[in-house]
């Protein structure tokens, strides 16, 4: 009997380079899944930790401002620790610090939930300053693609944190358990990097460890590098300071914690459809400045709304403000493709993360004292009305055309 002729197309072999690839692509996923998860989850418990723990009001600031004052310490170390190690072999580090420091946060004490808080967080601050450098030298061709996939991992997180945050701490026992069980998800994190690192193509483009050296402060006199980090800088205040604050704004005005944890996670989630679509508009000039006023306008009406009438349409503002939360998968892709190579991108990345992360630390920390100096809402929203103001005038001079 004759063999019939097989004319079926034969299926690609795959190559070390593509399995590399695809591991790549699945730990910067769950890299971004972590960044927003022990930020989240601690936020929606925060009235709930400060009844068991007994802290005082002071911490009740400080521990909201603690991820963006390790942003900004660690972030700005993080291109010497990257040539040294490796960006990957950094990366690894970083999630292994976070998983080690979410863990310590079971322990139910105050001194065991700070310092948890700053080790997870330092481990996070490398991991951001280092993610648009992995996305540009792994995907080059994909930035858009990449930048889009991982905002909507982080946002999906965050979501994930913020509704279910209380309900596990109940099913756990403990606020304290129910924090160090986000370690979970960073230990499956620091297995798949482990993996990551074990698995290299065979020939990689131009990375960190190729030794070049751009200083981050020689960007700072660039007006784009000025420009970047200011924008940085208070996008992540008006989000660090809203998303740690939300949920205790709400239930100081009669809502149930369960109640506010499922806004913040509306808040959150609306990120999650929109930051495609606003990073697919974002690609010519005319594109890119449209979806900056647009996200900023989002958030300074989202913040008018919770200083007016925050109990009225408490959904329309979170809404609204989750709108404006897609400015840092915007300020992302922005970072991701400026410069001439990693290196600059980098500079940039460290200069904008470290410095706009400092700019950052005020705004939670800042709205928790003027809360616990008056006694109510109104001052906090109105400061953070007036920072939104001038996201959405930096964005505008950002984007704007030069001959």
């Amino acid at each position: 009997m004759s063999m019939s002729r097989n004319t079926a197309t034969p299926t690609a072999p795959t190559t070390p380079r593509t399995r590399a690839g695809l591991l790549t692509a699945v730990a910067v996923l769950l890299v971004a899944l972590n960044l927003r998860l022990g930020m989240s989850s601690a936020a929606a418990l925060l009235d709930a930790l400060r009844a068991d723990l007994g802290f005082s009001p002071f911490v009740a600031a400080l521990l909201p401002t603690l991820p963006s004052l390790c942003f900004a310490a660690a972030g700005a170390g993080t291109g010497a620790v990257a040539r040294r190690l490796g960006a990957e072999r950094t990366v690894l580090a970083a999630v292994a610090a976070l998983t080690a420091g979410l863990a310590v946060r079971a322990v139910p004490a105050t001194w065991a939930l700070l310092a948890g808080t700053v080790l997870g967080m330092s481990g996070l601050a490398l991991c951001n300053v280092l993610l648009p450098t992995l996305v540009r030298t792994h995907f080059p061709e994909r930035v858009g693609l990449l930048t889009g996939l991982c905002t909507t991992t982080l946002a999906l997180g965050a979501t994930l944190a913020s509704a279910a945050a209380v309900p596990v701490a109940g099913a756990v026992g403990s606020p304290s358990l129910g924090l160090a069980v986000w370690a979970l998800p960073a230990l499956v994190a620091t297995v798949v990097w482990g993996a990551r690192t074990a698995v290299r193509a065979p020939v990689t483009s131009a990375s960190m460890e190729s030794g070049e050296r751009i200083s981050p402060w020689a960007m700072a006199r660039t007006r784009l590098g000025a420009l970047v980090t200011a924008y940085f800088g208070l996008q992540a205040l008006n989000a660090y300071a809203i998303t740690g604050w939300l949920p205790s704004l709400l239930s100081g005005h009669g809502m149930s914690e369960s109640a506010a944890g499922v806004v913040l996670a509306v808040a959150q989630a609306v990120g999650i459809p929109v930051s495609f679509a606003v990073l697919a508009l974002a690609k010519g000039p005319a594109g890119l400045r449209g979806a900056f006023v647009a996200v900023s306008a989002a958030m300074l009406a989202g913040f008018a709304g919770l200083l007016v009438a925050p109990m009225a349409l408490p959904l329309v503002w979170a809404v609204l403000v989750g709108l404006g939360l897609c400015s840092f998968p915007l300020v992302l892709a922005v970072i991701a493709r400026s410069g001439s190579g990693p290196a600059q991108t980098t500079a940039l990345s460290t200069l904008s993360q470290s410095l706009g992360y400092l700019l950052a630390a005020l705004g939670p920390l800042a709205v928790g004292l003027l809360h616990d100096a008056t006694g109510g809402w109104t001052a906090p929203m109105a400061l953070l009305l007036a920072t939104a103001a001038a996201q959405l005038a930096v964005g505008t001079a950002l984007t704007r055309r030069r001959p």
